[in-house]
């Protein structure tokens, strides 16, 4: 018996060597492996040229900058591109027409302008979301250390845009590259690839962004502010936090002030500054109605940013990228919450939200993601699977209701509409001077620029930017003092009490037949 016992302990011992050998030379073969990833890791990833050219191309294809489509813009870039256009006449912006945008979108407005029409526009549109994809590929592939990932990532990010920003032309896409650009410089410096000086041009890159889009700026770099505290009180290098924060007053200031300067020569400093400002300003002055919020609410959940909110911030991340993680989540919940408080523009809205799920997307998609030399290690679903099957196909519904809106709103239901304002513009163009101005009290800017006449008031649509009594009676002043040549009314906008007595006393009726919109001429 003892000796079959210790036939049984002698065996024991023989599989324990065995094992054990095994691992000594698995080891050393897992260690190799690490330090290669490592290497890898290290290594700058080649950029996928042709997809951020080829979706860069659909999206700008798309702008209503491009006379095919310029039938289907919205409000706001009817008088985007009415700014541009101005602005080749000699206007100022700020001065001769209200605009909430940064003053170096006004810029580039301008330069879209020049020449070929407003098709530059659509071009320079095609460059910022060429460069603003640069930047988030190497974003996502500094947090993640995944260059297929950070790829599959793109064309997603690229529908978003296309969807929300239907027609495009928004300042919210044209300062995607400064947004992106920051974001990977914050990805960089955790993984100590740039040091505490490089927040000199991180200070400079945001006020170049804040000189685009004051509005997403301010949230953006706010939250960045705030997260980048708490991650360096975390880190106990509070004093390390606030030189950075010092670097970044540097270098924004260093742009901010000679740029700036350029309104206070005009003499709209103070204009400027109100009018960027009006989005804070008009917060929570008029919630948005109850269908505007149903839409709202369906596209975040349609296009999946809740799940990406959710799946997100549920997910492990590594030590660098929880910053990131909480930044994203921040980010979203801040812009949900704002866009409630705001006066309804439209779907366009939910842009500025883009950069935040686009992190968030990429935290969820990485928990599950493997890249490998060999295919056994490349059996990990595709982002699209997961994107569209985890949110139950809802984003192919939100995507298509964002394309197909402005169609079916131009063709079927103001099919007629648009027809009358056809008519009302070829007679103000026939009838009236070059120099004369006019007014459209309409649900778009579209009739300056058809007609060929300047705007007699800032405010260009009585439609955006009324929701504050400061702007009711600039508007109403503004007409009485300059009494524009025409006056067009659209009957579905109601007309301002002091409107009304300014038309009263001052014009006389055209006869056209129209039934939606009245011609007032001046006696």
């Amino acid at each position: 018996m003892f000796d079959e016992f210790d036939n049984q302990e002698a065996e024991v011992q023989l599989e324990a060597k065995i094992e054990e050998k095994k691992e000594q030379e698995i080891q050393p073969e897992e260690a190799k492996a690490g330090v290669q990833l490592q290497e890898e890791s290290l290594k700058p990833a080649s950029i996928p040229f042709g997809h951020l050219l080829f979706w860069s191309f659909i999206a700008s294809f798309f702008s209503v900058a491009n006379p095919l489509f310029t039938s289907l813009a919205t409000n706001l870039q009817t008088q985007n591109l009415y700014a541009g256009w101005a602005m080749t006449q000699g206007q100022v912006a700020y001065g001769q027409f209200y605009g909430t945008s940064g003053m170096l979108y006004y810029v580039i407005a301008w330069l879209g302008n020049l020449f070929m029409g407003s098709l530059l526009f659509a071009v320079l549109q095609f460059l910022a979301l060429f460069i603003a994809g640069i930047f988030l590929f190497q974003f996502i592939y500094q947090m993640t250390g995944k260059k297929v990932l950070a790829q599959q990532l793109l064309p997603l990010f690229y529908l978003l845009v296309i969807t929300l920003g239907f027609g495009g032309l928004y300042a919210s896409i044209f300062v995607l590259p400064f947004i992106m650009w920051s974001l990977n410089f914050l990805a960089r410096y955790v993984n100590d690839r740039v040091g505490d000086n490089g927040f000199i041009l991180l200070g400079a890159i945001g006020a170049l962004a804040f000189m685009v889009d004051p509005f997403t700026s301010i949230v953006f770099y706010g939250l960045v502010f705030l997260v980048w505290t708490i991650f360096h009180i975390a880190r106990k290098r509070l004093a390390r936090g606030f030189y950075q924060f010092l670097a970044s007053l540097l270098g924004f200031s260093l742009v901010f002030y000679p740029l700036g300067y350029y309104t206070v020569w005009k003499g709209t400093f103070g204009v400027a500054i109100s009018q960027v400002t009006y989005s804070f300003e008009s917060l929570g002055l008029q919630v948005s109605d109850l269908p505007t919020l149903l839409i709202m609410g369906g596209l975040f959940v349609g296009l999946g940013f809740l799940t990406a909110l959710v799946m997100g911030m549920v997910s492990l991340v590594e030590k660098n990228a929880k910053p990131f993680r909480y930044f994203g989540g921040l980010g979203i919940l801040t812009l949900l919450l704002v866009n409630i408080f705001l006066p309804s523009q439209g779907n366009f809205q939910l842009l500025p939200m883009i950069p935040f799920v686009m992190i968030l997307l990429a935290i969820w998609f990485n928990k599950n993601f493997s890249e490998g030399r060999h295919t056994r290690k490349r059996r990990t679903p595709s982002i699209w699977k997961n994107y569209f099957v985890g949110n139950l196909f809802l984003p192919v519904l939100a995507m298509a209701f964002l394309v197909a809106s402005p169609v079916v709103q131009r063709y079927l239901l103001a099919g007629e509409e648009e027809a009358e304002r056809a008519v009302v513009s070829k007679y103000i163009r026939e009838e009236s001077a070059k120099d004369d101005k006019i007014y459209a009290w309409d649900s778009t800017a579209r009739l300056y620029q058809s007609t060929g006449r300047l705007s007699a008031a800032t405010i260009l649509s009585p439609k955006l930017y009324l929701d504050t009594e400061e702007n009711k009676i600039l508007l109403g002043n503004q007409l009485d003092a300059n009494l524009p040549r025409y006056i067009v009314v659209n009957k579905k906008v109601p007309l301002l009490g002091k409107v009304k007595k300014i038309i009263s006393s001052n014009y006389k009726k055209i006869g056209l037949d129209t039934s939606q919109f009245k011609l007032y001429e001046l006696k």
